[in-house]
C-alpha cells in the first residue's frame, strides 16, 4: 500500500476596512449664521461648520472627542438659557471628560497648554453671532451667584468612544 502526503500551501490575504469620519458639507456662512443653532445636516448636536473645524485642527481622537462634546454642550445650554440650572450638566461632564484627560490619563493624549488655548478659540467659532453671544451670556447670567461643587475628574462623563466619536447621548 502506497500513501501520498499532497501538502497544500496557501496566503491568506485579510484586508481591514478604515472607517473613515465623514464630515459634513461646509455651510453657507450666511444661512449657517442666520439661526442661532446654525446647520447640523448630520444631526449630531453640533454644528456642520464647528464639527468641520474641530476635525481639521485637531487629529488625536481623544481631544476631537472632547471639542465635540464641548460644542454639543454649548449648543444644548444656548437653545434654552432660562434651564441653566438643568443644561449646565452637558458643559460639566465635558469638563469632567478633559479633567480625566488632562490629570489621570497616563499619558495626557494632547498638549495640555495647547489645549487651553485652543478653548478659547472653540469659544469664538461657537459663538459667532450676536445671538448666540448673547444667549450664552443669558445662560451665564442665569448661573451667576450660585454655588457649585467641584468638578470631579471622570471618564465616564465622556460622550464619545475611543476614537473621538460622539454617542448617541442627547
Amino acid at each position: 500500500m502506497k500513501y501520498f502526503i499532497l501538502l497544500i500551501f496557501f496566503t491568506l490575504t485579510l484586508f481591514a476596512e478604515k472607517k473613515e469620519y465623514k464630515l459634513p458639507p461646509e455651510p453657507e456662512p450666511k444661512i449657517n449664521n442666520s439661526t442661532l443653532l446654525g446647520i447640523d445636516s448630520n444631526n449630531n448636536g453640533v454644528r456642520d461648520d464647528m464639527e468641520r473645524w474641530i476635525y481639521k485642527t485637531y487629529t488625536h481622537p481623544i481631544e476631537r472627542g472632547i471639542f465635540m462634546q464641548s460644542a454639543r454642550a454649548y449648543n444644548k445650554v444656548i437653545t434654552n438659557p432660562s434651564k441653566a440650572l438643568k443644561t449646565k450638566k452637558y458643559v460639566d461632564n465635558a469638563v469632567s471628560c478633559l479633567k480625566y484627560f488632562m490629570y489621570e490619563s497616563d499619558p495626557v493624549p494632547f498638549d495640555k497648554y495647547e489645549h487651553y488655548s485652543n478653548r478659547k478659540k472653540l469659544k469664538s467659532i461657537q459663538f459667532n453671532t450676536l445671538d448666540r453671544r448673547i444667549s450664552y451670556d443669558k445662560y451665564q447670567k442665569a448661573l451667576s451667584g450660585g454655588v457649585y461643587d467641584m468638578l470631579p475628574s471622570s471618564k465616564e462623563n465622556c460622550e464619545f468612544d475611543e476614537n473621538g466619536i460622539l454617542s448617541d447621548i442627547k
